[in-house]
């Protein structure tokens, strides 16, 4: 009797027969998105090693990036965007470069409604909100590149001139992530019959929009 009442668990293949195509290529991106702000938190902490704490290890902190709802308390738990300026703050004495890529997988959780799989009866992730996250990682990359404390030093060094060779990687990597965004929201767009908000935005913005927080 006890082993009649415990859940029966499908199997992937049988899970994967209740999702669209769309469903398909959300959690493809989803899972994309996720390995590229791993990979940007692993890059930032070789160009800034003195950002890992000491009590800390970049293994620990990949664990927690991945986490399905981030644990921001030693930061004071903000919001997205606001932890994404922190880590360009004069004041601001700890890791700059886990503020920086937490506040951006935040983000991304938000717009995709803090989940990872979809079945054939889930909603999608909003289109918009997909849209605005392209564009708010587009405002990160221009932070991470200009920003600079009193001694006119990045806070975060990423993008620059290593061994005589420009290494670009960095923007590189975050051009990869607003790429999938983009033709994410476009396909959802398509979808759900709807227009995007293009808000017209300068090379040069700092503003975050609305993931959904």
């Amino acid at each position: 009797m006890v082993a009649c009442a415990m859940p029966i668990k499908a199997p992937p293949e049988v899970k994967d027969l209740a999702k669209s195509d769309t469903a398909f290529f959300v959690e493809a991106v989803r899972s994309e998105l996720d390995q590229s702000l791993s990979l940007l938190l692993v890059k930032l902490y070789r160009r800034n090693p003195i950002q890992l704490p000491s009590s800390s290890s970049v293994e620990t902190r990949l664990v927690q990036l991945k986490a399905p709802r981030l644990n921001l308390q030693e930061f004071g738990d903000p919001k997205p965007d606001d932890l994404v300026r922190m880590a360009f703050r004069e004041d601001f004495i700890g890791d700059r470069a886990y503020a920086f890529v937490a506040g951006l997988q935040s983000m991304v959780n938000h717009a995709f409604a803090h989940r990872r799989e979809y079945l054939l009866l889930d909603d999608l992730p909003s289109a918009q909100f997909v849209y605005n996250s392209a564009r708010n990682i587009e405002t990160a990359a221009y932070l991470l590149r200009t920003q600079r404390d009193r001694s006119a030093a990045p806070y975060l060094y990423a993008d620059g001139i290593q061994d005589g060779v420009l290494n670009a990687s960095y923007s590189q990597l975050m051009g990869t992530m607003i790429g999938l965004q983009d033709a994410l929201s476009a396909t959802l767009a398509k979808k759900d019959q709807r227009t995007l908000n293009a808000v017209a935005r300068g090379a040069a913005s700092i503003v975050f929009l609305p993931v959904g927080f």
